[in-house]
């Protein structure tokens, strides 16, 4: 191939690769930002910390036949403000967001596990045993109401059988922010 043919060959392809980033659509963002502080912890009053564990028993295999099926379930509360807690203001609507990250599958919507046991996940419940998908963007939160300064935020966790099982020890986290709407 001469030169010339070359050029025009590179030039060509160079104003072609532009319609590669064509523009497909916009996405809009909204959102809030509320004053409302509240202090947070777990069901531990002697540990007065946003970070905490939940603790769920040994479970059998043969507890959850099917991909689907859950077993232990526990439930969990987040506690936000303390009574007297004048900056938790009163009548605040108040509910738990669970984060998207990488102990969350994106395509299950449970926590990943770390350890030896295989084909299972933690999947997390809101207070009416709805399954919560960190990766949905409402997660059918239920709001509660800030009243005497406080609220409690009841959710569970139990294992879900996620492909075939073998045993082991099975731990997960996720992150989750306590979010306001006046």
């Amino acid at each position: 191939m001469n030169l010339k043919a070359m050029t025009s060959a590179l030039l060509i392809a160079g104003l072609a690769a532009p319609a590669v980033f064509a523009t497909t659509g916009t996405i809009t963002f909204t959102g809030s930002v509320s004053t409302v502080t509240c202090s947070i912890h777990g069901d531990d009053p002697s540990n007065p910390s946003p970070d905490f564990t939940v603790r769920i028993d040994g479970v059998n295999a043969g507890d959850m036949p099917n991909v689907g099926d859950t077993a232990g379930l526990t439930g969990f509360r987040i506690f936000v403000g303390q009574e007297g807690e004048s900056t938790c203001t009163d009548g605040t609507k108040v509910w738990a967001h669970f984060e998207p990250g990488a102990t969350v599958d994106p395509v299950t919507g449970g926590l990943r596990t770390t350890g030896t046991a295989t084909g299972v996940q933690y999947r997390l419940f809101d207070k009416l045993m709805n399954r919560i998908n960190p990766w949905d963007q409402d997660q059918g939160a239920i709001k509660e109401t800030i009243s005497n300064n406080q609220a409690v935020l009841a959710h569970a966790a139990a294992f879900e059988r996620i492909g075939a099982v073998t045993a082991g020890t099975a731990d997960s986290s996720v992150t989750y922010s306590v979010r306001f709407e006046p």
